[in-house]
């Protein structure tokens, strides 16, 4: 059965990221519960999903230029007795919930080096990184922070995945681990958006590929029941991201004994209402990621780039 994983922690009835969303999750046994890192200017790893602190806390800052004495001053908009969670905090909280796994989303917007601070935090908090071995799941963007973490050692016999928009960047990744040809910095799986399982790039060249070096793929982000209906029959999917983890797993476990991932997958008709969602959703996707990875996207104007209002676009939408 499908692996699930609460998006950042419980984003859908608790502020994001918090320890009411950790303890919901927790208490719904979501296998592993997502959340994101950032990084201070003065190298305090906190818990945040966005690069600047407006659209959660009550003051906008950018949490790169801030030094952590400002950001702990932060309470939440929706309940102003939290605050931003460190890293610390969050392994702390970890540590005294015998059950509870992490998935790492590590922003690739933030320095290198928030991988080894990453670390040092978890041996900080508990010098047993078997222990953490167990708890953690790495989740890296790019291909040269997964060079980063070979150097380092960071990710030493640990599971760590790609989180890709671009199927193309998940096969660097899956060559990297294969020219290294190490049990100890296998790539572990593949963390992407559910519309691009649908794509004949999936289907047809990327399947084959990560059934033969079993590699688990992770999809987000799932609310709906007829993406869960969708996503099932989808091959080598082994989890999917979600802001309602107990609503997940009531779907996955209602359908999962009816629905089975399909040796070729059936396109729904496009008069169907999953086929209608289907084909709009794939198009959307497809629009999205050629804009994404043209040149000019990133060129700033105003200090804002094309590719920074576009994933503002995403998210009001509720693709990301």
């Amino acid at each position: 059965m499908l692996e699930i994983v609460g998006h950042r922690a419980y984003k859908g009835k608790y502020p994001e990221n918090t320890l009411p969303a950790y303890e919901n999750a927790y208490n719904v046994n979501a296998d592993y519960i997502e959340t994101d890192l950032q990084m201070t200017s003065d190298g305090v790893v906190v818990v945040n999903h966005d690069a600047d602190t407006g659209r959660m806390w009550d003051k906008n800052l950018v949490i790169a230029e801030t030094l952590y004495k400002d950001i702990k001053e932060l309470r939440c908009k929706t309940n102003k007795k939290l605050k931003m969670l460190t890293l610390v905090e969050m392994l702390e909280w970890c540590v005294a919930h015998p059950h509870a796994k992490i998935m790492l989303d590590i922003k690739f917007t933030n320095k290198k080096v928030i991988l080894v601070k990453a670390f040092s935090a978890m041996r900080k908090v508990k010098d047993d990184i078997k222990f953490w071995q167990q708890r953690i799941m790495w989740g890296i963007w790019k291909i040269d922070w997964y060079h980063y973490g070979v150097e380092t050692g960071v990710l030493e016999n640990f599971k760590f995945i790609c989180i890709v928009l671009d199927l193309d960047t998940g096969r660097e990744f899956i060559q990297y681990s294969l020219d290294l040809n190490s049990p100890s910095y296998k790539l572990y799986g593949i963390s992407t958006h559910f519309s691009s399982t649908w794509t004949d790039k999936y289907l047809k060249d990327m399947v084959p590929l990560m059934k033969k070096q079993d590699i688990k793929v992770y999809v987000w982000t799932i609310n709906k029941e007829i993406d869960i209906k969708l996503i099932l029959q989808i091959p080598s999917v082994h989890g999917i991201v979600t802001d309602d983890p107990l609503e997940a797993r009531k779907l996955v476990e209602k359908y999962h004994k009816v629905i089975r991932p399909k040796k070729v997958f059936s396109k729904p008709s496009l008069l169907s209402e999953e086929g209608f969602r289907f084909y709009s959703l794939k198009l959307i996707y497809s629009c999205l990621l050629s804009i994404a990875l043209s040149k000019w996207a990133h060129i700033k104007f105003f200090d804002v780039s094309f590719v920074q209002l576009l994933l503002l676009f995403m998210r009001l939408i509720g693709f990301v």
